[in-house]
Parts: C-alpha cells; structure tokens; sequence
C-alpha cells in the first residue's frame, strides 16, 4: 500500500531507540558492551553486579584509565569514540570496542548514571542519562577508573522488555559472556555477582589454565588438552578437551581471534571434523581456541554486535585449525596415527546454517566403539526363544545350496535365524550397526541404536521409577555446573526424583549425587544430568514436570542404548527385532529418526531385472 505521506525526518530520540535495538538485545549485550570498554581502558579488575537476570540492574565497575568531564560527557552521544581516528583505522583494529554506540545506545533504553575520574584528577565527574535525555553532569568524588550503572533496562521500550527469558537464563547469558571475556583475557580479575550471589570470580593472574578451573572446574580442566601451532601466517592456541568433556550443542565451541570472541561456521567445520570418528553423532567438542592473526586480514567490522567476522582466507583458516588439533590429538595418543589430511580447502563449503558437521563432512564411522555387555542388553531383552519353538514355514527359502569345505567357517549358524515366527535375524550386522532380517514380504533393515533406543524409551515411559529403581552410591558425587545448569536442576529435584535420582542441591553451584537410576549405575550419569540441563536452557520447551520427564527419559534411553559400531551376537540381534515389534511404535526413534525400512521382493526382483 501507498501512503499520501511526505517524506520527513526523524526525532533523534526515535534515531537513538533504532540505533540501540542493533546494539542491546538483552541485558547481556549491554554487560558485553560494558566490559569490553572497561578491557579496553587497561582495566586490570572488574566488577560486575546483576540484579533479576540484569533488568532491574547493571553495574560494571572498573580500575582502568577513566574519563575526565570533556570526554565523559562526549561518550553518551552517538558515533564518538577514542578507538579510531580515521577510516583506515577500520581495517587495523586493535580494541574490542570501537563502533562508538554502546553508551548512547544502553542510555537509550535505561536510567543511565556514569562516573569516571582519571588517575591525573582530584575529582571525578558523574554524568546521568534518562531515555536518552541527559539529566545531570555534576563534580563527584571516586576512585579511578569508571562506574556504569544501567537501571531499569528497557523501561521506555516494552516491546523489547516482554521478549526477555525467564532470569535465571537471562542471568546464565551474563555469566557465559564474563566466562568467554575471563578466558580471552586471564590477566585481569573478573568478579560476577547476581543479587548478592556469587556467580564467578577469576584470579587475574595471566594462567589461562588456572582461569579455565576458575570458570569449568578441576573435572573439565584436566581433561584438557594443549594446542600451539602455526602455518600460513595464522597462530593458534588454546585448549581443546578430550572426548569425556563433549558436550551436545556447540556452546562450548569457544574461538578468539585477536583476543575478541567471535562465532565462526568455518572454525565449527573445522574442528568437528577433526575430531571425526573420536565423537558420536549429535556430540561436539569442547574447545577454546585463541588466533592471532594480522588485523588488516581479518574484519570485525561485520555485525552491529561485532560476533562475526570475515577472513581474507577462509580456506587457509580452516586447514590450519584442522592441522592444529589433529597433530594435538596425535600428540596427546588420542590418534593411533598422523596421516595429513588430502583434502583440497581451497573450495571449503561451509553449510548457511549450522548443521552437524560430523554428519554433513562424512558419516561418522564408529570403528572403535566399545562392545556392549549382555548385561546392558537385557534390561530390554526378554529370554531367546526355545529352540523347541523354532519353525520353518512355507515361505523359508526353498534351496540353501551346500558349502564346499573350503568355504566353511566358524559360525554355527550360517542360515537365518527365526524369531517369534515371523521374522528371520541374519548373523552378523552391516559394519556392527545395520541389522538384517528377513519376513514373507521381503528383506527388513535396522539400525540397531535406533531400535534399541525405542526399547528403552517405551519401556522406562510405561514403567518409569517401577522400573527404573534407584542405587545408592556408597560414596555421593558432586557435580559443578554454571548458575544457569544449577537453576534448572535445584528447581526441579522432585521430577529427578521420580526417575530414580537422588540429589541434592549443595549451593555453590554444586549438585550433590547420593542415588542414581540402577540402569545408570555403569554409565556416565553425571554428563546425561549435564546435558538434560544444556538442553532446557536452549529450548526451554518444557512446560509441565510430564514433558521435563519425557525429554529426560529420552536422553537417558539415547545415552544408555548400544551404539553403532557395536559388535552385537545372534542372540542379541534377535531380541532387538522381537523386541521392536512389540512396542507402541516401532518404527522410529524417540528423536524421529527411523528404526527400520523394507525392501520387499518386487524390489529385489527390479534390482536383477526380473520385473
């Protein structure tokens, strides 16, 4: 539609509320925004305190250079800024702030109060802002460095407040924001409060791996492992942990270039790639990863929140970042062997949304899984059937042609075998994963990890903690978690409880583990605890104890159910497929993905031309 209205100007307020809808998101773009000022001033101790998720407060406090009143009062307009000078400073930036919008634009949508006093000064100035309208300048006393304290966040723009999270996630966002700001600069002390509670606190020492205890724990630390590489004019440094600390979303893919953090598809591509065949599908590695590179070849310059940047090279970016963690991988004996990698990166293609990598490179190859015990296996299998019961009906295959001695082998059972009377198990799976099987309509095809993890699935549903039971550990574990994980499980101790947990809400972010499911007692339950609460603050898709059971239910069945690549015997093969077609339905897994196709006899008879 057309409208009569005549082309006209806007009011600097409703410019100043466009400008600060790119730069504010939430609460935690504004803690980002905060602090990196504050790095950027040669801060070497900042305080950060929170209160409701943020929204009611904000205050960064600082004992970096300051400002004295000429520049404090020029920082609240929009487009000023110390950090460059002129244009061709853009493409050689060294700061982490430099767009010279954040304080007009957090001004903008909050009661704004700055005060700044420089080491050189008496005095100190103190500049108030209200919605964008500054309220007062007045001389002050303070310490140096720089205070901001942003009240009411959005209280002139309610469109924006109403889209906000619930505020212990809001909360979790600040925390992983100071965590990533901490590991990029382990020099200086960060110090997290929310409501008086502490959520983090770093000693500031320039030890990086004494800052990843400080921020993941002594658990997470230990399974770290080293990188330090250089090719192609690129550095990269870090840590990347081991298999045991893999995590289901990609959260914990932690890259810096130039010491600012940054989220990279090619780095993602990269590094899930490299740890091909180390990691199940659906799980990704736990890194951080530091680059250095020249800043005229790379721009930052991308985003209005500065969280994507563009490399000259992305090709060269990719090869190295795969190189680094390989040869880490080798060096740690996690890699029998180092064979360099022939691909051409000269063509890499990265997906335009992310997807797993691992499936989208290659599928994963699960050569080195570890072979379940029986005794997993018969948590879902009932007792073989009696070979008394062993029929072989019309529709068998006629003619089984006689081997020659030299063709025979051990297996005692080179025929398919029957199951329930309808279906035949052949002996051995495809690549320890597919299942072959056979019925008067043709040939069946099963994944046995799907199969196995609908089993499970329907099985823990119907009978829940009956079925479950709980273990007593003779001695409880603890778990440390972030302030968001420890939220969701200290606020819903009663729906673990049904399912066989017993668990303890010690403070300190700390979870204490006295009971866990019998089905669990030999599996990692302590990470199945930890990703159930990753996977409520992604989606937060939960709205009653029953869902918050079922999503859990269906992690534990995918965590406790054979794996492909499992070496699995006749018998257990066969209880799979009986199994199966006892449940409700058995023809996907509790995530969607199928469970079994058929090829039926009109098919095969296309296939060698017979139709």
């Amino acid at each position: 539609m057309f409208t009569t209205n005549k082309v006209h100007r806007l009011d600097e307020s409703t410019v100043t509320k466009i400008a600060a809808g790119e730069v504010i998101e939430r609460p935690a773009s504004v803690v980002k925004e905060l602090v990196e000022n504050s790095i950027d001033s040669g801060a070497t101790r900042i305080e950060i305190e929170i209160k409701n998720g943020g929204r009611q407060l904000i205050r960064v406090t600082d004992n970096g250079r300051g400002m004295d009143k000429e520049d404090a009062i020029l920082a609240i307009e929009r487009h000023t800024t110390s950090k460059i000078t002129e244009p061709d400073d853009l493409w050689k930036i060294k700061t982490l702030g430099f767009r010279g919008e954040a304080l007009p634009s957090i001004a903008a949508v909050s009661i704004f109060e700055m005060t700044s006093k420089t080491a050189g000064s008496e005095i100190g100035t103190s500049v108030e802002v209200r919605g964008g309208f500054l309220q007062k300048v007045k001389d002050i006393g303070a310490p140096d460095g720089t205070t901001i304290k942003a009240q009411e966040l959005f209280f002139n723009t309610p469109a924006r407040f109403k889209y906000l999270k619930t505020i212990p996630t809001e909360a979790g966002y600040i925390s992983e924001i100071i965590a990533r700001m901490a590991l990029g600069f382990p020099e200086i002390s960060f110090h997290l409060q929310h409501g008086g509670y502490e959520l983090l606190f770093t000693p500031g020492n320039g030890n990086l791996y004494e800052t990843v205890v400080a921020i993941f724990g002594k658990d997470v630390a230990k399974e770290m492992i080293e990188v330090n590489y250089e090719e192609h004019g690129l550095t990269i440094t870090g840590y990347i942990g081991k298999p045991s600390v893999a995590r289901n979303n990609r959260n914990y893919e932690i890259f810096f270039v130039n010491r600012r953090f940054f989220h990279c598809r090619t780095l993602s591509a990269a590094v899930e790639k490299s740890f091909h065949t180390l990691l199940p599908i659906a799980r990704y590695p736990f890194v951080m990863l530091f680059l250095e590179i020249a800043p005229d070849l790379v721009d930052i310059n991308a985003h209005p929140t500065k969280m994507e940047v563009r490399f000259s090279n992305d090709a060269d970016l990719f090869k190295v970042t795969y190189n680094s963690i390989r040869k880490a991988l080798k060096d740690s004996c996690l890699l029998s062997e180092w064979i360099a990698p022939a691909e051409d990166y000269t063509s890499v293609a990265v997906p335009e949304n992310p997807v797993n990598i691992v499936n989208t490179l290659k599928t994963a190859n699960q050569e080195s899984a570890v072979n379940r015990t029986a005794q997993t296996l018969d948590i879902a299998y009932a007792e073989p059937a009696s070979s008394n019961n062993v029929e072989q009906p019309i529709s068998a295959i006629h003619e089984q042609p006689a081997l020659d001695a030299d063709y025979q082998t051990n297996e005692s059972s080179v025929k398919p075998t029957f199951v329930d009377k309808s279906y035949y198990v052949f002996p051995k799976a495809i690549s320890n994963t597919y299942i072959i099987a056979q019925d008067e309509k043709g040939l069946l095809f099963l994944d046995q990890h799907a199969v196995h993890e609908r089993i499970l699935y329907e099985q823990y549903m119907n009978k829940s903690k009956e079925f479950l039971g709980t273990q007593a550990l003779l001695i409880p574990e603890t778990v440390n978690l972030s302030y968001a994980q420890y939220k969701v499980i200290s606020d819903r101790l009663s729906v673990f409880n049904d399912l066989g947990f017993e668990l303890e809400a010690f403070g300190g972010q700390t979870i204490i583990i006295r009971g866990v499911p019998i089905t669990l007692v030999n599996m990692d339950y302590r990470q199945i605890i930890i990703d159930f609460a990753d996977q409520y603050i992604n989606f937060e898709t939960f709205k009653n104890p029953a869902e918050l059971k079922e999503s859990f239910i269906t992690t534990m069945a995918c965590r406790t159910a054979i794996k492909a690549g499992d070496n699995l015997n006749l018998l257990e093969m066969e209880s799979l497929v009986r199994n199966l077609f006892r449940c409700d339905n058995p023809y996907t897994c509790p995530h969607g993905r199928p469970t079994v196709f058929r090829m039926n006899q009109e098919e095969l008879a296309k296939k060698f031309l017979r139709r």
